[in-house]
């Protein structure tokens, strides 16, 4: 038996599959322009370490968060990252987030059809007195 595509797929060929474009969830966004099938690993989201202190001094003067926290001591700058920094918000996401030895992965958590936005559950906001979600989903608990 032949395996099909999708099984066969190595995570370089899936993180050929996105793009970034316009999201109605907010600003820009990484959509799939192909089949990414559940439970595989995107990538990685790329960037700078950076102390934590720093990171939450810089988080205090940004609207738009490009940090996410690795440990009590270390933050992974995005800002100048890959794609993947646009991943937006969702109280519904189909993607999640793994951070093993200060690297933080990409992984679907089930099947993604071509043009869909890939989205993550960002969890707690550093933003003082939170932020607005603007998610969309059935499921929105409306602040993060």
């Amino acid at each position: 038996m032949n395996p099909s595509p999708e099984t066969t797929a190595t995570v370089n060929d899936l993180s050929r599959r996105i793009v970034v474009r316009d999201s109605q969830i907010n600003g820009r966004g990484v959509f799939a322009t192909g089949l990414l099938p559940k439970r595989r690993k995107l990538g990685e989201i790329s960037g700078q370490l950076v102390r934590l202190r720093q990171a939450r001094q810089v988080v205090e003067r940004c609207s738009k968060i490009y940090f996410i926290e690795l440990s009590r001591r270390l933050a992974l700058d995005c800002s100048r990252g890959n794609a993947f920094k646009h991943l937006n918000h969702s109280c519904q996401p189909n993607c999640y987030l793994r951070i093993f030895l200060n690297r933080v992965e990409v992984y679907t958590m089930k099947t993604i059809r071509s043009g869909t936005e890939l989205t993550v559950n960002y969890g707690v906001t550093p933003h003082v007195g939170g932020m607005v979600c603007s998610c969309g989903a059935a499921s929105c608990v409306g602040r993060l």
